[in-house]
Formats: C-alpha cells, sequence, structure tokens
C-alpha cells in the first residue's frame, strides 16, 4: 500500500501531522508526554483511560486541536444524539452493547464504561453518573426516570453491536447500529483527522466532526 512503517514516531515532521492513535491507555499517556510542547494534532480513540490520563488529553488541547472519541463509527455517533429527539413519554430508556471479547486491559485494569452509555446520557441532559444502572439485577424496585439501563455482551468475532429501547406503556421503540467491520472505525478516524487538520487547538468529539 505504500505506507512507511516506522519505529520512532518522533522522528516525523509532527508540526505539520495529524496522529491517529489507538492504543493501550498507558502507551497514549507515554506519546502525549513525548510530543511535551510540539503543536501536533491528534485524533485519539484509546479506551479505558483512567482519570489522570484523560487529563493529560485535556492538557494537551490547549495547545494543538484534539479529538477524543472511544468510538469513531460516523453511524454509532449519529445514534446517540437522537434520544434529545423523542417525546418524554419514550424516555424509559435501556441500551444493550456487543463486542468482541479482548484481553488487553484484562489484567492491567477495568474496560472504560461504555461510550454509548456517555453519549446517550448527554443527550438527555444527564451525566454519566446520573444516568446509569448497570444490569439492572436484583430487586431494583420501581424505575426513575432519570434512569439508564446498561446491558453489555461480549462474544465471538462481534464487531460493534449497540440497540437503544425506549419504552412506553403499550408500545416501545428500538434504534439500532451494527458496525460490519473494523474498517468502520479507522474511515471515522481519518475524516476526523482531515477535519481536525483546519482547526484551531481545543478539545473536540466526532459530534463536532459531523457538525452534530
Amino acid at each position: 500500500m505504500g505506507v512507511k512503517v516506522i519505529s520512532d514516531v518522533f522522528s516525523l515532521p509532527l508540526e505539520t501531522s495529524v496522529i491517529i492513535n489507538f492504543t493501550a491507555p498507558q502507551a497514549t499517556a507515554a506519546l502525549l508526554d513525548g510530543l511535551g510542547p510540539r503543536k501536533t494534532a491528534l485524533v485519539i480513540g484509546t479506551t479505558g483511560m483512567t482519570a489522570p490520563e484523560i487529563d493529560k488529553v485535556k492538557r494537551a488541547s490547549v495547545a494543538c486541536p484534539v479529538v477524543f472519541s472511544p468510538n469513531m463509527s460516523l453511524g454509532v455517533n449519529l445514534l446517540f444524539t437522537l434520544p434529545k429527539w423523542l417525546p418524554l413519554g419514550l424516555r424509559t430508556i435501556s441500551i444493550s452493547r456487543s463486542w468482541r471479547p479482548t484481553t488487553a486491559l484484562k489484567k492491567t485494569r477495568r474496560a472504560a464504561p461504555p461510550v454509548s452509555l456517555g453519549i446517550a446520557a448527554s443527550a438527555l441532559g444527564m451525566s454519566y453518573e446520573e444516568a446509569i444502572v448497570d444490569g439492572r439485577a436484583g430487586m431494583v424496585g420501581e424505575r426513575p426516570k432519570k434512569e439508564i439501563g446498561m446491558h453489555a455482551v461480549r462474544g465471538g468475532d462481534i464487531v460493534g453491536d449497540h440497540t437503544v429501547l425506549f419504552a412506553a406503556l403499550g408500545e416501545r421503540l428500538e434504534l439500532k447500529h451494527m458496525a460490519h467491520s473494523r474498517g468502520t472505525f479507522a474511515r471515522g478516524a481519518v475524516l476526523a483527522a482531515k477535519w481536525l487538520s483546519a482547526q484551531k487547538p481545543g478539545l473536540y468529539t466526532m459530534k463536532e466532526v459531523l457538525g452534530l
């Protein structure tokens, strides 16, 4: 394909480049430390980052344009802007997410909160902490209005499926997105990089990239 493979990213002309980074949290943090004062545009899709690692991303965005999104799929980012347009009567909401197993974080830290829940909560005017009820197991009692139930499945070679269920008395509405290949995320990342090359320093998400 004519793509050059190198072992030292810092040997590149970073001031005129956009770095696309999908790695482990520790590797992303090391990259940000190594960049130092360089004004390099960054597209970061790494998940599972701790609060201190996310703070490094935020600090980098003071001097550089940064797109930070755990899901680069165009369709899934569109999907989770839709809840705010739905009538109040259908706002009992649950999300189910399926994707393939991973071992990268198994021994180092708990996997990141599902991006789908955070996006949907934001669309409904709630924070992640306000909205999340993971699994709704046991005797949970009456369901409050400000709640999003999350149900997660890992198995096989599923790339990424998201279903958002809105329920009311006598009816329900389901919105579903299915990623057929990991190329879906790569295309979104390249789109983000092209968009980012013309932006001023700041912290952006795919919402800004897509104009949502």
